[in-house]
């Protein structure tokens, strides 16, 4: 058993993170209005108390009174009382205020006046205002500053996309603006995520130059990922040459992204070529590049090779971390290797590497698909014991694993504990419970369950009304499957295609088909266009009740070419006719279903033949059996599936 070889539990060291500043961001962040010299020691007190005001004023929302002790103060206010205003306004919303002022300031504006203002109308997607707005600060002599661009061009990627974001880089630049290449890089970013690769690789060595931008090793590393996505390795081999060519060798992050992509993709032979690579630029592969690999090669099920990248880690300096731990004892879970997964779960705590969240989660999972669930509990007081709290995960896996196994009071009573533990149950925790309570038919406690959720905040998603009304429909309760499905908009759910589609069902099925059109009337109503599988359904019921006329009507009625041409929907009828005893009928509509286009399948014939057969007309059954088989419409090996011949 895998738990048997837990070692006691450790208590791990606690590490404080420091934040990782990103590559793109930039280098000089907007300064407080506060550093200039009307708040400056000796700079005047009473402005100084006029700033301080006004920012009071605008922080509490009361920006009118604020206005009125600006104006009051005449020409004595500076730019600071000025710049806190402006802002003041923008925090409001009141744009249209900020922007007059920020034209109208009676002193020499600065940066700081406008940039309140760029970035509240970037935040909205007004870029043309933006712009507008740096187009007044070169007018009155103020220098945009590099947040600034930053701002818009961001706004811009998420507005326009990259190709607007392109155009703002090139307005920024025909403005005569400084642009930086972490500007630039911004904007290659976005289309290395949005665009075609191509697309990077022309920004990258014609558009950044012609703005006076070298692009840097982030702009190399935004494209290589962005041919990686693409998978064009040759390309790849190319630009790593060019970084080299251009003065900007690869670093830990051009050989990280490059391998992590040839593992998602099955590359280990790429990988060994690059780590070879690596040494050449003197970048030394780190745990996490190793991480990386041994994902990427547990992956492909090739965990004799996983182990011995983890093996020899400690040879090239380096101590294998949890993460690597981790995915090597996944990746032996997942293959029922248990023996080996208990030796690795010994070895981490030889080697001293404590247990964490995740090494948990993993045994949990494992014992839950394996329906060892009687050992599960012991697994979760372990992992208090060395430190770790079980989350909503551990709890919804475990829920899980009791409701496979049919034990659905104790999911119930787990699912009310999670609370009282400090883990708030989520949607697909309550999702799986009411499922196991509809399994079992207690459509009461589901009742109890669903009304219980929405009390303590946690609103049912489509897939947890999904969820009971298939279970209700599948026991003929298709009137309370109606009733929920008005329940999904109450609580500000709007049913979706399988929503509908399974109620349509279970109106066919209960011989509903006039209430089944109805609802199919509401859909189209609403917009939403009906898919193969609700024309099935209603087109099955309506022949089996013998309504040919009503569900040749629906047919010419059905606006979406793609699901008139569908084979599957003819079938359905062809089938529900041939059930009935009808296979004249059923040869009648094969020839409606040419006549409309639609080209029959091997289904199509197979449903015809078993529908003569059946009805004692084995000699024509085999007669078209032989001559579709000789046409290539049908295989010769269901002559003998039939046994008619």
């Amino acid at each position: 058993m895998l738990t048997s070889l837990l070692p006691p539990p450790t208590v791990p060291v606690s590490k404080t993170a420091k934040p990782r500043p990103s590559a793109l961001s930039v280098s000089a962040p907007a300064p407080s209005p506060a550093a200039t010299s009307d708040d400056a020691p000796g700079g005047g007190g009473p402005r100084r108390r006029l700033s301080a005001l006004i920012r009071s004023l605008c922080a509490a929302g009361r920006t009118a009174e604020a206005a009125r002790a600006l104006s009051a103060a005449g020409g004595g206010a500076g730019v600071v009382a000025y710049n806190a205003m402006v802002a003041g306004y923008c925090r409001a919303g009141q744009l249209a205020a900020a922007r007059r002022l920020a034209a109208s300031v009676p002193v020499a504006p600065n940066a700081y006046t406008y940039f309140p203002l760029v970035r509240a109308l970037c935040a909205r997607g007004r870029i043309a205002d933006a712009l507008a707005v740096l187009d007044d600060m070169a007018r009155r002599g103020c220098a945009p500053t590099p947040p600034m661009y930053h701002v818009t061009l961001e706004a811009a990627c998420r507005a326009s996309g990259f190709r607007g974001a392109v155009g703002v880089l090139r307005d920024l630049h025909g403005r005569g603006c400084a642009l930086d290449v972490g500007n630039c890089n911004l904007v290659l970013q976005a289309v290395c995520d949005q665009g075609p690769v191509d697309e990077a690789v022309r920004l990258l060595r014609d558009l950044l130059p012609s703005f006076g931008c070298e692009p840097d090793v982030v702009s190399y590393n935004a494209v290589l990922r962005g041919l990686c996505m693409a998978r064009r390795w040759g390309h790849v081999q190319d630009l790593m040459e060019e970084m080299v060519a251009a003065g900007c060798p690869p670093n830990i992050v051009t050989f990280s992204t490059l391998i992590g992509h040839l593992c998602r993709n099955g590359l280990f032979e790429r990988v060994h070529e690059v780590h070879a690579q690596m040494a050449e630029h003197g970048c030394a592969p780190d745990v996490r590049m190793y991480a990386t690999i041994i994902d990427g090669v547990c992956k492909e099920e090739r965990l004799e090779v996983a182990r011995g990248i983890l093996n020899r880690m400690p040879s090239y300096g380096l101590s294998p971390n949890v993460v690597c731990y981790n995915t090597l004892l996944k990746g032996l879970c997942s293959a029922d290797r248990w023996e080996e997964a208990e030796g690795l779960l010994a070895e981490m705590f030889d080697k001293d590497c404590p247990l964490d969240d995740v090494t948990f989660n993993i045994l949990v999972d494992f014992l839950c698909q394996n329906g060892l669930v009687d050992r599960v509990i012991e697994v979760l007081e372990q992992m208090l014991e060395h430190g770790c709290m079980p989350d909503v995960i551990t709890y919804t896996t475990v829920i899980n694993g009791f409701c496979k196994e049919g034990l659905i009071d104790e999911a119930v009573m787990l699912l009310r504990s999670m609370a009282a533990c400090g883990c708030r149950p989520n949607t697909v925790s309550y999702t799986i419970v009411l499922k196991g309570l509809c399994s079992a038919e207690r459509w009461v406690d589901a009742e109890e369950l669903m009304s219980q959720m929405i009390q303590q905040g946690c609103p049912p998603n489509p897939v947890t009304f999904n969820t009971l009304i298939n279970f209700l429909c599948k026991k003929g309760l298709v009137e309370q499957a109606i009733e929920l499905l008005k329940q999904m908009l109450v609580n500000g759910c709007s049913p979706d295609l399988i929503s509908y589609s399974t109620v349509i069902d279970g109106l066919g099925k209960a011989g509903n088909t006039d209430e089944a059109l109805e609802l199919l009337n509401v859909m189209v109503k609403k917009g939403m266009s009906p898919n193969t599988i609700i024309y099935s359904s209603i087109a099955s019921a309506l022949s089996g009740e013998g309504r040919i006329n009503k569900v040749i009507q629906m047919f010419e009625n059905i606006q979406d070419t793609t699901v008139r041409s569908d084979a599957v929907l003819y079938n359905a009828v062809i089938s529900s006719l041939c059930k009935r005893g009808e296979t004249d009928r059923a040869i009648e509509f094969l020839a409606y279903m040419v006549s409309s286009g639609c080209v029959p399948n091997e289904s199509t014939y197979t449903i015809l033949i078993r529908g003569l057969a059946s009805e004692g007309f084995v000699k024509e059954a085999q007669e078209i059996l032989t001559e579709l088989c000789s046409k290539g419409a049908l295989r010769k090996h269901l002559m003998k599936h039939f046994g008619i011949v």
